[in-house]
């Protein structure tokens, strides 16, 4: 495969460097590469570089196999190896995990960065952080590091805002917020990503570019808690959460552009877990100064959202002893381990499965594992025992749908629990099952997020 030397990194006035290969830097990295850039890319984990220089397939990312396959070895070097002279534009795409026990933002990744910049950004480099970072990283962070040793070095914070499974498309198709330190760098950022949008959109400074992608991510948390809200408020007074959220949904016509917008529609219960809404809240928890965390609206979302696995769990053991069984003795199978949009890099840790599986492990004899699009051994990895469907549902004492991929609509249907472990309890957590015949079988106890019957 040809590939250049890192040292030969810096040969280009077009050349651009993405630290980080993650889903957000090898995205960015392959769309600047298709697009005539010669793009380092670095990444620390050899692994990952040795999988990207085989040509291995990186799945859930529509177009992106394809893309890796046109550049990389060609307009796109991927390597662990810092050259001795960066080129003129880095993005920084690192990963900003949250510590799962202190809830903290963990920024050892970009500081480490930052550090290898000071010694090899050229003197009037500039430096794009794309990273979901607290608000102020990029300035006081990176900006102060660099300046060191780099006086004239610019910053902007371009943050990426795209979905899982959709990165590409959207890299093309949504507004590009570009929050910079002065003019020049603002200037210099916007040319660079204008070779993937027109549409940029200027914000005064560092600081609110990364507030919006928190706040963007916070945003989503936000509404989708309510509806969980909303489903919790129904089950207290035996309601149906979805007939509720229906009827509150039928609100006025879509506003015309001379109105003012209504409010947005109420979410249907479900799980909000992995990638940005488990990390983003707790990113801007270092911005909440001195008030407290229970006054915070975000931080209760998150709260909430966090709850409602270990609730399902809950709700799945108590089901099976009012279906006259001992939890201790049954066979649970739960289908749809990641969610829809989320595959590939991940795993246990990044769905909402995690603690829901957790929550039952101990608590049942056995759980099996079902997912349409994760391999077996990706199945396995959630500690669970991977099954076909056909299988899992003649062992079953309780079927647990956590995603809700189409294809379990199409393939659950009332032929398939003739030979169940009856009764069997069907906690279908989306209720996507609740117009078919499923739920008036006499061997099913049908139940879903805030609602049973």
């Amino acid at each position: 495969m040809a590939s250049r030397s890192p040292l030969a990194a810096a040969s280009s006035s077009d050349d651009v460097a993405v630290v980080g290969l993650g889903r957000v830097g090898l995205a960015v990295a392959a769309a600047f590469a298709d697009g005539g850039l010669r793009v380092l890319g670095i990444e620390k984990r050899p692994e990952v570089v040795r999988l990207l220089q085989r040509g291995a397939r990186r799945a859930g990312e529509r177009g992106l196999e394809a893309a890796l396959r046109r550049t990389i070895g060609r307009r796109l070097e991927v390597t662990t190896e810092w050259p001795r002279r960066l080129p003129a534009i880095v993005l920084v795409c690192v990963s900003t995990p949250v510590n799962l026990e202190t809830r903290t933002p963990d920024l050892r990744s970009i500081t480490e960065v930052a550090e290898e910049l000071v010694r090899r950004l050229p003197p009037d480099g500039l430096v794009i952080v794309r990273s979901a970072v607290p608000v102020g990283t990029s300035r006081k962070l990176v900006l102060e590091r660099v300046r060191r040793a780099r006086a004239r070095a610019g910053l902007a914070c371009c943050p990426d805002r795209t979905a899982r499974g959709a990165t590409l498309r959207e890299l093309r198709a949504l507004p590009q917020i570009v929050g910079a330190i002065d003019e020049t760098s603002a200037d210099r950022a916007s040319a660079l990503f204008r070779r993937l949008t027109r549409q940029i959109v200027h914000v005064p400074n560092p600081e609110t570019a990364e507030m919006i992608r928190l706040v963007d991510s916070c945003r989503a948390d936000l509404l989708y808690a309510f509806g969980n809200e909303v489903a919790l408020l129904a089950r207290t007074h035996g309601l149906d959460p979805l007939e509720v959220i229906r009827g509150a949904n039928q609100g006025p016509p879509a506003p015309s552009r001379r109105t003012v917008a209504g409010p947005p529609p109420v979410a249907v219960p479900g799980y909000v877990a992995g990638g940005r809404f488990s990390r983003d809240p707790y990113l801007l928890l270092p911005s909440l100064g001195e008030r407290p965390v229970e006054q915070s609206l975000v931080f209760a979302a998150r709260a909430l959202n966090e709850s409602m696995p270990l609730r399902a769990a809950a709700d799945v053991l108590r089901l099976l002893r009012g279906a006259g069984k001992d939890p201790a003795r049954c066979r649970v199978l739960v289908c749809g381990l990641q969610r829809r949009g989320r595959r590939g890099p991940g795993g246990p840790a990044d769905s909402p499965a995690a603690p829901f599986l957790h929550a039952l492990q101990g608590c049942v004899g056995k759980i099996l594992g079902h997912d349409y699009e994760l391999p077996a051994d990706a199945v396995a990895a959630f500690e669970v025992e991977p099954v076909r469907l056909a299988d899992g549902l003649v062992r079953a004492d309780a079927v647990v749908l956590l995603d809700d991929h189409p294809r379990y609509a199409r393939d659950l249907t009332p032929r398939r629990f003739a030979a169940t472990r009856a009764p069997v309890v069907v906690y279908d957590s989306w209720r996507m099952l609740r117009e078919t015949a499923v739920p008036a079988l006499p061997q099913v106890r049908y139940a879903g997020l805030g609602h049973e019957g």
